[in-house]
């Protein structure tokens, strides 16, 4: 009597204890109307990316018009793990967190061993003065660089959606773009709990957590919160809470499951070794009867 009493006070709390297990803590929700009072870049109201700060794996195109013969340098340079490009005859550079004119004149600088000022575009005749003038190596137009490939920015989609992972970031992409690329949601996604994590850049107090309004975007066009996306940001698209729970409660039962099915298998292997052994028991124990009939029927030495 006390068991069962025990048993039915527990019985209230074990649910929303297996509840709360099965959801998680989730994020509060930042108000749409605060977004949308806010500066942030989204949808018909993007901002411009601050200039672009080379890193690996970048591919970056370095050419030089007047180079010493048969030591051209052209085409494009990958930028590899330990942050330098290979300019082949001419050594090598470390470029990492350089921008694009802070890597031309680092390459002008190192190239001044091999080549000479006029050659760089570092001086200039002045037609008028007759005499030679001092280019800053920024504006020489004798070398170039250039951005050929943006491989070093890039943002993540994590959860139920088709292809989660890395993707490249070009600086126009926008949450929808992003859901998109990954190929959408998976039926078991839940599309009313989406959010854009973006984590605080150096010396920022905390990390923004954005919610995202998917059926708002999509079915009426409401580009609130189709944010334009930034470097490092993790689109996160939970799992709908009854699958979550339906995957709780069957990683539960999962090991009763295991412990009946190995019973259940014991009980036919055990069931099925004596029905394979009763024939040859009946058919061993008629085989001596018969055997004892006979010889009573028929004693020794009588024919």
């Amino acid at each position: 009597m006390d068991r069962t009493r025990t048993a039915r006070w527990r019985l209230p709390w074990v649910v929303p204890l297996l509840a709360l297990a099965a959801f998680g803590c989730q994020t509060v929700r930042t108000p749409e109307e605060k977004i949308a009072a806010s500066n942030l870049p989204r949808e018909l109201e993007k901002t411009s990316m601050p200039e672009y700060v080379v890193e690996p794996p970048d591919l970056i195109r370095i050419e030089v018009l007047e180079a010493l013969p048969g030591r051209p340098i052209t085409g494009e340079r990958l930028v590899r793990p330990d942050g330098k490009v290979s300019l082949d005859f001419y050594g090598e550079i470390y470029v990492a967190g350089l921008t694009i004119p802070e890597i031309k004149e680092k390459v002008i600088i190192h190239l001044r061993q091999f080549l000479t000022d006029e050659a760089l575009g570092l001086i200039e005749l002045n037609p008028e003065t007759l005499e030679y003038e001092k280019i800053p190596p920024r504006e020489s137009n004798r070398v170039f660089v250039d951005i050929a490939s943006y491989n070093s920015k890039v943002y993540y989609i994590q959860g139920d959606v088709i292809q989660p992972g890395r993707l490249v970031l070009t600086g126009n992409e926008t949450v929808l773009d992003a859901i998109n690329y990954a190929g959408g949601l998976l039926p078991t996604a839940a599309p009313q709990n989406i959010r854009l994590v973006r984590p605080a850049p150096p010396g920022a107090c905390c990390t923004q957590v954005l919610p995202v309004n998917l059926a708002a975007i999509v079915n009426a066009g409401d580009t609130t919160t189709n944010y334009q996306l930034m470097p490092g940001d993790r689109i996160v698209v939970y799992r709908d809470p009854i699958v979550r729970t339906s995957v709780f409660l069957n990683r539960l039962a999962e090991p009763f499951f295991t412990v009946v099915s190995g019973i259940q298998f014991y009980s036919f292997a055990a069931r099925s070794l004596q029905f394979l052994n009763q024939p040859i028991n009946n058919t061993t124990s008629g085989t001596s009867s018969n055997s004892t009939g006979t010889s009573l029927l028929n004693p020794a030495g009588v024919r």
